[in-house]
């Protein structure tokens, strides 16, 4: 029998913005007040020369024909923080060879550290964002219209109601919490594509804000947690990672293959790298 002990405790809160992100980036992103708009997510793993495995939180290519990476930090920037992240930065202009905006989404404050001036931070400039100086009252008021009005929410309303615990608010987030539970218990107002993220974002967010246990099972048991979340955040990251490559493989693999096209590369070679058709590559080829 399942119940909500099946459920894993999540400590580190950036994974919150890493599920958010890989279905909400926009949203993020207008919350924020970056003018970007993703198209496409990209992979989140990076391989380097030297063989070594990394993973940004999200990647995404935007229309303007940048690459934005968004990075979620806990705890305070430091020197060490920012090295790593440069190596993102580098390992991704590698493979891509086009403008990075990088953000830096972090959940605390008094992140001001003055840098010292090596190369890599002469180089990479990220864009450092504290998400508790963002005040979303006015989303909030919206998104709170939306549900006593009955009106269902778009895709658009969904990543803002996942985001809001992130930001600046006029109450707190337990009482967010509460508030949207409520909602979504009484109200059918939540698409049911939707709710596979929400959900789950919901029960990470009762794990986080609530600290009474008996709150947090009635809470649980409000949204129907354990239809969505049925074997706890692993699930949910595994199935959404999963989501994310489907998404990704083939257009990641054309994106390959037209930067070996524009080196000049034998479409016979492409075609044995990247294992796509030969009509394919050359119809490429010819949109170069």
């Amino acid at each position: 029998m399942k119940t909500f002990k099946n459920l894993k405790k999540i400590k580190n809160r950036d994974e919150y913005i890493k599920i958010s992100e890989l279905n909400y980036a926009n949203t993020f992103l207008e919350v924020i007040g970056q003018n970007e708009e993703i198209i496409r997510i990209l992979p989140t793993e990076i391989i380097n020369l030297n063989l070594d495995n990394k993973f940004t939180d999200i990647r995404g290519l935007t229309k303007s024909g940048k690459i934005v990476i968004i990075e979620g930090h806990t705890g305070i920037l430091r020197e060490p923080h920012f090295a790593r992240y440069y190596t993102y930065f580098k390992d991704t202009y590698c493979d891509f060879s086009k403008d990075i905006k990088f953000i830096i989404a972090c959940l605390s404050e008094g992140n001001n550290l003055k840098r010292s001036t090596t190369e890599e931070n002469i180089c990479f400039k990220p864009l450092v964002v504290e998400l508790k100086n963002i005040d979303a009252s006015k989303y909030l008021k919206r998104l709170m219209d939306k549900f006593k009005q009955q009106v269902e929410l778009n895709h658009r309303d969904c990543g803002i109601l996942v985001h809001l615990p992130l930001f600046k608010l006029p109450i707190t987030e337990a009482n967010y919490v509460r508030e949207i539970c409520g909602y979504i218990k009484e109200c059918d107002c939540i698409p049911e594509e939707e709710k596979n993220v929400i959900i789950p974002a919901m029960y990470l967010n009762i794990e986080h804000f609530i600290e009474n246990e008996y709150e947090q099972e009635k809470l649980l048991e409000a949204i129907n947690v354990l239809k969505y979340c049925e074997n706890g955040l692993d699930r949910m990251i595994r199935l959404a990672r999963e989501d994310e490559a489907r998404k990704v493989t083939n257009q990641v693999t054309e994106e390959f293959a037209c930067n070996l096209l524009r080196a000049d590369s034998d479409v016979n070679y492409v075609h044995e790298m990247t294992n796509l058709p030969i009509s394919k590559i050359k119809e490429l080829k010819a949109n170069l």
